[in-house]
């Protein structure tokens, strides 16, 4: 008789759905680009195919194939939040879909199998991550998929096509995602460690001929695209305080180590003390257990994270948290072996503890659902100058530096970009003289708006007041239009 789903499995299904539908949400609100959402999307709209495969652009970085696939969508669906949104929203379901397969490659305890599904489809910072024109999810379903690609091709059962197949998957995923190459360090290793116990020498040498595949991939990868942004002093600069501190003696570097794994783990083990207790202790004896019992394995999860930190600890990569989001799956996979085996080699009364401790730590992931039916914006320029064009004031619009790359993208390449043009925009840059430029036009217009976005931090709200005080010493505010992370002022002189 065929046996009916435990309890875990159809909460595994139903975390599975939610979080496709939570996605979803997102995805369709098409929330207004933000200004790293608009300067790749001016990439996008203005670059021809084959200049994604040099380096952009406005200080952006993006994976040469992402951009192609990003720039097919938009060709194929029109030039709108949706297209350019598409293959982030893919990365994040897939992420999803992979933790369902891998609970069973793993042979969790079924009662556990409902855990890592609840914390990726609920966590505010994958969600976000998954509708965000960034490559960021397609990073962490790549890490998951190679992962899993690997358990799918045992060592013990390579034949002569697997080779084949991870000499093509692995060149072609780093022109994908650039983390990848984290990910085939610990896959070469994973398998260079089975052939050696093995004794296998033919399959130590078609590994290494697979290995060369993939370095002169990354080697021109890496001359063509990615060494121009390393080189990058803008970036070095402002990438400087997640680079893996390697001076621990010296002031603030244990404090900057915190900030850096606080980033790293809350988005996957929650953001409260228990849940970081909680998530961070399952971590370590996941860990343990899995080098314990597949040490093969273990290598396949852990190098990866070695590799990414050693790479940051030389300035070659940022450990800010969206950039290196392809960790928290693999931190949430530990996690979840670790709660396994505590689970396994515990009576009813510590299983029921655990369980307690498990939903203590996904608890306020919960917090999500309620986003469902309310707006998801973030910075909703197309709100403000939407109301500005249908208010008919006469004079300019000055749009402030950061509001920049957003309102060029929606004024020039929008599929309804007639609704954000105004004709008499114009641009400001970091080093325009507000002042006189007010001054000047005074005797050409009765008035004029400043336009705002990217109002996150009080240092930007500070920046946006003393424009406008230089605003109100040459003319009085009349209109206020002001909206989620953006704004717009007429004056009248």
């Amino acid at each position: 008789m065929k046996r009916s789903p435990s309890i875990s499995v159809l909460l595994s299904l139903v975390f599975l759905t939610l979080g496709i539908t939570l996605r979803l949400w997102y995805y369709l609100d098409a929330r207004s680009l933000f200004i790293d959402e608009a300067n790749l999307a001016l990439n996008i709209s203005e670059l021809p195919y084959h200049r994604f495969f040099q380096p952009l652009l406005y200080d952006q970085y993006a994976p040469p194939l992402f951009m192609v696939f990003s720039k097919g969508a938009v060709q194929l669906l029109g030039n709108h939040e949706w297209a350019l949104r598409l293959w982030p929203l893919i990365g994040g379901i897939l992420i999803l879909f992979t933790f369902l397969r891998l609970n069973k490659k793993l042979h969790l305890a079924t009662a556990i199998c409902w855990f890592p599904l609840a914390m990726a489809a609920l966590s505010p910072f994958l969600l976000r991550f998954s509708t965000e024109l960034k490559q960021y999810s397609t990073d962490g379903a790549l890490a998951l998929g190679i992962i899993l690609l690997a358990l799918e091709l045992p060592p013990e059962k390579m034949k002569n096509r697997h080779y084949w197949i991870w000499a093509f998957a692995g060149a072609l995923s780093l022109w994908l995602s650039m983390p990848v190459v984290f990910l085939l360090c610990g896959v070469g290793t994973y398998y260079f460690y089975h052939f050696i116990r093995q004794r296998n020498g033919k399959a130590l040498f078609a590994l290494s001929l697979v290995g060369a595949v993939w370095a002169l991939s990354f080697a021109v990868l890496y001359i063509t695209v990615l060494k121009a942004g390393i080189d990058r002093p803008v970036l070095q600069t402002y990438h400087s305080a997640y680079f893996f501190p390697v001076q621990l003696w010296e002031t603030g570097a244990w404090k900057q180590l915190g900030i850096i794994f606080y980033g790293l783990l809350s988005p996957a083990l929650g953001f409260t003390v228990a849940g970081l207790i909680i998530g961070i202790g399952l971590l370590l004896w996941g860990s343990y257990r899995l080098f314990q019992q597949q040490t093969g394995f273990f290598i396949l999860i852990v190098l990866p994270i070695l590799a990414c930190f050693s790479a940051a600890a030389c300035q070659l990569f940022s450990l800010i948290p969206r950039v290196s989001l392809f960790l928290m799956p693999l931190f949430l996979m530990l996690a979840t072996y670790g709660a396994s085996e505590v689970w396994k080699s515990s009576g009813t009364y510590l299983r029921m503890a655990l369980l307690g401790l498990l939903i203590l730590e996904a608890a306020p992931f919960a917090n999500s659902i309620n986003q469902l039916g309310q707006t998801t914006e973030i910075e909703n320029l197309k709100a403000v100058l939407v109301e500005i064009k249908g208010s008919s004031r006469p004079g300019p619009a000055y749009i402030d530096v950061a509001a920049t790359p957003a309102y060029r993208y929606y004024s020039q390449w929008h599929d309804q970009k007639q609704r954000y043009q105004f004709p008499g925009a114009i641009l400001l840059s970091w080093d325009s003289n507000l002042q006189e430029i007010l001054e000047r036009q005074r005797k050409e217009s009765p008035g004029f708006w400043l336009v705002f976005s990217q109002l996150l931090s009080d240092e930007a709200r500070d920046l946006r007041n003393r424009k406008r005080a230089i605003a109100e010493a040459k003319a009085k505010e009349k209109v206020q239009i002001e909206k989620t992370g953006a704004e717009g002022y007429w004056y009248e002189y």
